[in-house]
């Protein structure tokens, strides 16, 4: 076989090559000009389609008054509170009191067994007597110079002992006696008839309800804010749905140096006061003065990003694009969300208070639908109940 013969077949694969690789980029460039055609027809499709809009809730602010107030917790206690407990040890005698009792200053509760000391009474009492009468005669007999001074002043003293110690055994069976130390009412009495007792075992709680307070401490911060007389309204959770009205009746003139916090006390209106029991946790709310021409918002209105807090507010249409959407049927009801940023300065339940310039009363802040909106948006104002913007009627601690 020739050279020739073998150069033939190669030099037709090559062509067969060139054909291949021509129709590869035929058919790319045709690919791409496709894709072209196709975005430009599409880009022409939406520029002729009209902007949409997305649908939010909104408001008109109005001035309101506000009413700061400062949170904090407390303790109810009573006007007047005691655990009685027993001074001496000794077996129960006698139980005058009932579980619940109303007692007076001065009712006998309990009594302890005193006979013993009855006995020593006894005993110092059947001698003062002889030792009266013998510091009379000597009395008598000094006047003559019958005795001594000595033996006179002897005699007194003798006597005076004697008279201190019958009053030091009277005052042990007072001890020995659990009186009620004001008025007030009997909790539930711990000891029973016969049984013996110890120092400082507890007998029964008595407690003056006439007049309910609550303790709280507040920050050293606030103080300036606090007066005689200030309003404080308490809710608890033994009485759900329930405020008590209280003023704030005394101020420690002094700091609690352990904790930097002031101790305050505030007394309960005697109808509020009535339906509470010492020891109930409280949450308070300290009024301070009312602020007027505030501009007051729903929580929901306030949205969060990285920089802090914004809210959008409603603005009208520009002529170009009421021009652009005059066949619009919603145009009376098409606005553009503008971007801007609030600072709070205070917050209740479902509001807050903004302080700055940025919102002012009679603008239309959006507080619905904020999630597919951005600066510039075009939105449709749904005039409908706002969610987030009413209080429940029932409330709870959640």
């Amino acid at each position: 076989m020739s050279q020739t013969q073998h150069q033939r077949p190669k030099r037709s694969h090559i062509f067969f090559m060139k054909i291949i690789l021509v129709v590869f980029v035929l058919i790319f460039a045709g690919v791409i000009g496709f894709n072209m055609i196709k975005g430009v027809m599409i880009s022409r499709a939406i520029a002729g389609m009209p902007e949409p809009s997305s649908p939010v809730t909104a408001l008109e602010v109005q001035p309101r008054e506000w009413t700061p107030v400062i949170n904090t917790t407390g303790l109810v206690r009573p006007n007047q509170g005691a655990m009685l407990s027993t001074q001496n040890a000794g077996t129960i005698s006698q139980v005058f009191v009932q579980n619940g009792q109303q007692v007076k200053k001065g009712d006998l509760l309990i009594e302890l067994d005193s006979s013993v000391e009855h006995a020593s009474l006894q005993a110092a009492q059947a001698q003062l007597p002889a030792l009266r009468q013998t510091y009379q005669r000597y009395a008598n007999l000094l006047k003559s110079n019958a005795v001594s001074r000595q033996e006179m002043d002897n005699a007194k003293a003798a006597y005076d002992a004697q008279l201190a110690n019958i009053e030091s055994l009277k005052a042990a069976i007072e001890r020995r006696k659990i009186v009620a130390p004001f008025d007030g009412k009997a909790g539930i009495v711990k000891v029973n008839l016969g049984q013996y007792v110890n120092v400082g075992t507890e007998i029964v709680r008595v407690e003056d309800t006439s007049s309910m307070k609550v303790d709280f401490a507040l920050s050293q911060n606030d103080l300036d804010k606090l007066h005689i007389g200030q309003r404080v309204t308490a809710t608890t959770d033994a009485r759900l749905g329930e405020t008590f009205s209280a003023r704030i009746t005394a101020i420690e003139p002094a700091i609690n140096s352990s904790t930097g916090l002031v101790d305050v006390q505030a007394t309960f209106d005697p109808e509020d006061g009535r339906k509470l029991l010492s020891g109930m946790f409280s949450r308070l709310r300290i009024a301070l003065p009312t602020e007027t021409n505030q501009v007051v918002v729903p929580q929901v209105a306030i949205s969060y990003n990285m920089y802090g807090e914004i809210a959008y507010l409603l603005t009208p249409l520009s002529d170009e694009d009421k021009e652009k959407m005059a066949e619009n049927k919603k145009l009376d009801r098409l606005y553009r969300a503008k971007q801007i940023t609030v600072f709070t300065k205070d917050r209740q339940g479902i509001y807050s208070q903004l302080q700055g310039n940025e919102v002012k009363p009679g603008d239309k802040i959006i507080t619905g639908g904020q999630q597919g909106i951005g600066n510039g948006s075009l939105v449709e104002w749904i005039e409908k109940d706002i969610v987030g913007a009413t209080e429940p009627v029932n409330k709870t601690n959640l």
